[in-house]
């Protein structure tokens, strides 16, 4: 039993890890990147910034998918990675056709997954937020169309 509470808990731990460094690092990019008001192509600037979060946030849950599918590739619950993949992503969006179940006595693993990308889709939705917010504020507040201040 303790095994068993060991590698969810390795396996969560990993995920919140992923999801982390993976938000440092985005952030920090970000603020690197992040275009100045009044800048040529400001709008367009803005959109490729949602592009590249949402891209990135979706490489952070696939990454996630990805290490719970491979301990269940080497603890032997499916024939390949293939299918260890796929139940990997049912169980972690909560989608959970059903159709390819691991044995009896592991089953939980896929609810403690879908427990895991339940939050980590909410820590990604609060992100995505927040920086849509700020970009929706400085388009509110830095029209394109005015006019840039002069230092006259």
């Amino acid at each position: 039993m303790l095994k068993f509470f060991l590698i969810l808990f390795l396996l969560v731990s990993s995920c919140v890890l992923i999801h982390g460094v993976g938000m440092l690092y985005g952030m920090k990019r970000m603020v690197r990147t992040w275009p100045k008001p009044h800048t040529p192509h400001y709008t367009f600037h803005m959109f490729w910034i949602l592009i590249r979060v949402v891209f990135g946030l979706l490489l952070l849950h696939l990454l996630q998918i990805s290490v719970w599918a491979v301990f269940f590739t080497y603890s032997d619950f499916f024939p390949n990675f293939e299918t260890a993949f796929y139940y990997s992503a049912t169980s972690y969006s909560t989608v959970g056709y059903g159709d390819v179940i691991p044995p009896e006595n592991w089953r939980v693993f896929g609810a403690i997954e879908a427990v895991t990308g339940v939050l980590m889709f909410g820590w990604s939705t609060g992100v995505l937020f927040s920086i849509v917010h700020r970009l929706q504020n400085n388009l509110i507040h830095f029209p394109e169309h005015k006019a840039a201040p002069t230092h006259e």
